[in-house]
């Protein structure tokens, strides 16, 4: 019999009130203290990755702090955008390039070098490249699908949760409306050929690459399958709405023998709206476990993992969502949206329906599998998980997708517009 896992209080019980009084009063207070405290510094002249002295300069703005962090620390990481930061630098310093890096939120940073490659993302992007020279290759870092196509998959969300029960949860925008990938000569986009579609009527040259996992033990052998066909872990970040955990509770509410695990940030004081529209469905019904946020290098993520047999997210808009291959690297198999950016390919199944009933399909389907199909699955999620985004494989694709982005401008060798 496995081990009980802790579950988060009901609200309205005594330990609850305290536990989300914490949450949704002090905590923000505590995080807006440490936001407050200016991003790390640039690091210049980086050429760890390079073979031979570098001829090129890059300014690459995404993130400073793990280079920072001690190597040991990076495999401890609880996002793989740290281990991703550091490669794409060793990337470029193979392709020839020195490395000065700036993190995405440093508004205070000014160029004060010619660089013949800037790669960034969001408003620093734009604020960056219109500092720069012309001649300054710019390509653009994009961790998610265009804006317009995610404003406009949330606002549905929102219409749709109105319509169903008569609740209004406006979702704060992720990211303005803005022009920041015109500025850029390509686009490299974190996510699969669904992700990349989302911007190709913004931009003619859009490449994407495959997220990561993180480095991890391999799961533990003997899992029941028996059992586990029957439990669906939710591992997800902010935005309970966006990510569809309104549509998977009411889909669970209609199937007492399934089991659904959520893990993500109930706990932020953002997601009291959500948490007070769904109180009966997340602290109320016993085959729903609302767990809260877990890192995925404890011990309590592999007693999830070994006792779920799938990995499930609804989500209206990603670019290849971290959380499900955080699952699948412990062989959980993957059930989601097309908008989720992963491909189920022959391991998976696809939420082709993104509404309760269509969802709650999909699951009785998942669970009622034979049991060999499940174990032959689970054991193909694991293999592909630990080969196509495996940490080193981001490292080959992002030096060959920025490659390609050099042999289509005719940039490599053309000229160097470097120097101090």
């Amino acid at each position: 019999m496995p081990r009980p896992l802790a579950e988060l209080p009901h609200p309205t019980s005594l330990r609850g009130r305290a536990f989300w009084g914490f949450c949704w009063h002090v905590r923000p207070a505590l995080r807006s203290l440490r936001q407050a405290t200016s991003p790390a510094g640039p690091v210049l002249d980086y050429v760890a990755g390079a073979p031979s002295p570098p001829h090129k300069r890059a300014l690459v703005s995404y993130l400073a702090q793990p280079f920072y962090a001690p190597p040991d620390a990076l495999g401890r990481a609880s996002h793989s955008n740290a281990l991703q930061a550091v490669a794409m630098a060793q990337a470029l310093n193979r392709l020839g390039y020195s490395v000065d890096v700036v993190d995405w939120k440093d508004r205070a940073f000014t160029p004060a070098r010619r660089y013949d490659l800037f790669l960034g993302m969001q408003d620093n992007f734009y604020r960056l490249s219109s500092l720069l020279p012309k001649e300054t290759l710019r390509v653009y870092y994009a961790t998610g699908a265009h804006w317009a196509f995610q404003e406009t998959a949330e606002d549905a969300r929102v219409a749709a949760l109105r319509a169903r029960r008569g609740v209004h949860l406006p979702l704060p925008r992720r990211l303005p409306a803005n022009t920041w990938i015109e500025q850029a000569d390509a686009v490299i986009v974190i996510g699969n050929g669904f992700t990349a579609s989302t911007y190709h009527a913004h931009h003619p040259l859009v490449l994407p690459i495959d997220n990561t996992i993180l480095p991890m033990a391999p799961p533990d052998e003997g899992k029941d399958l028996a059992e586990a066909r029957r439990h669906f872990l939710l591992f997800a970040g902010t935005g309970l709405l966006h990510k569809g955990l309104d549509l998977l509770l009411e889909a669970f509410a209609g199937l007492p023998d399934l089991h659904l695990w959520v893990c993500g940030a109930l706990h932020t004081a953002e997601e009291r709206a959500f948490i007070g529209a769904y109180p009966r469905e997340l602290f109320e019904l016993p085959n729903v476990h609302p767990i809260g946020w877990v890192d995925p290098h404890a011990e309590r993520f592999r007693r999830l993992t070994s006792r779920c047999a799938f990995t499930v997210l609804a989500s209206c808009s990603e670019g290849m969502a971290g959380g499900v291959l955080a699952c699948m690297g412990q062989g959980l198999i993957p059930i989601v949206t097309r908008e989720s950016g992963i491909d189920t390919d022959d391991i998976g199944l696809l939420l082709e329906r993104a509404d309760v009933q269509g969802i709650r399909e999909t699951l009785r389907q998942a669970a009622n599998l034979p049991l060999p199909e499940i174990a032959e699955r689970a054991e193909g999620t694991l293999a592909v998980a630990h080969s196509r985004y495996a940490p080193e494989t981001y490292a080959q694709n992002i030096e060959r997708v920025l490659g390609q982005i050099f042999a289509r401008r005719n940039m490599a060798g053309v000229y160097c517009a470097s120097g101090d």
